[in-house]
């Protein structure tokens, strides 16, 4: 009797045993797949925070980007080198000189323009000229034609105005020459001459930005040349000065 009434509570332990241990079963196959999903979970996570400072970092890269090319575009050289080209119409002053007449002849040369800020720019040239006067000897009844090669070298200081693409600018300074020939009616004349002319130079321009390729600018020119150097021989002349107006055309080049 004893037995049979404890059967049914021993059947229910085992039952309970037994849901216990499916219970268990359950659990621990779970836990895998449960790990696997919280680590698909942290791995997706982790791509969105890697994919959110990937995009930041290209936004960041992109707007630097956009910041920088308009900086290095303004970013120019502020050297430019030049050639100029044109006429010239000079005479001699001085005591020495009387009845002179302007004479044409012509100018060319190279120059380079150091921009030193949007109002200020320094530039040296070399430039090859031919110049002369014409003389009328009323003595003699003829002309007496005087014709000189010179290589000068001016440095110029430039002002100018702020009204691109066309900028009108003003400059001065002083300017060296070297007379490498001389000529009176066409016979050597070089010992009536010295050798070296010394002059300022006062002019102006007004230019125009091209801005195509290596283009920058195109000019126009137009200079006074005052001798302040004394060109006579102490034997021939003892006062004889150049005085030459010029006009040029000019084209400046980026480098």
């Amino acid at each position: 009797m004893c037995a049979d009434a404890n059967a049914p509570a021993q059947d229910e332990q085992k039952e309970n045993t037994g849901s216990a241990a499916t219970d268990g079963t359950t659990l621990s196959a779970a836990a895998p797949l449960c790990h696997t999903i919280y680590r698909t979970i942290n791995v997706c996570v982790d791509l969105q925070t890697a994919t959110s400072k990937l995009t930041a970092s290209i936004a960041t890269f992109a707007l630097l980007l956009g910041l920088a090319l308009p900086m290095s575009s303004q970013a120019q050289s502020p050297v430019d080198l030049g050639v100029r080209g044109g006429l010239t119409q000079a005479t001699f002053y001085g005591d020495d000189v009387n009845s002179n007449d302007f004479r044409p002849g012509f100018t060319g040369g190279v120059f380079l323009n150091y921009q030193v800020n949007d109002a200020f720019a320094v530039q040296p040239e070399v430039l090859y000229s031919r110049r002369g006067t014409k003389n009328h000897n009323s003595a003699a009844g003829n002309d007496i034609r005087v014709r000189q090669d010179v290589i000068e070298i001016p440095v110029l200081l430039k002002l100018s105005a702020p009204t691109a693409p066309v900028t009108p600018r003003l400059y001065v300074g002083p300017a060296l020459g070297f007379i490498t020939n001389s000529e009176v009616d066409g016979a050597d004349a070089d010992d009536s001459f010295t050798d070296v002319d010394f002059s300022g130079v006062v002019g102006g321009e007004i230019a125009y930005a091209l801005n195509k390729g290596p283009l920058s600018e195109i000019a126009v020119d137009g200079r006074y040349n005052l001798g302040l150097a004394n060109l006579g021989d102490a034997n021939n002349f003892e006062d004889v000065r150049t005085s030459a107006f010029t006009g040029t055309l000019s084209l400046r080049f980026d480098i």
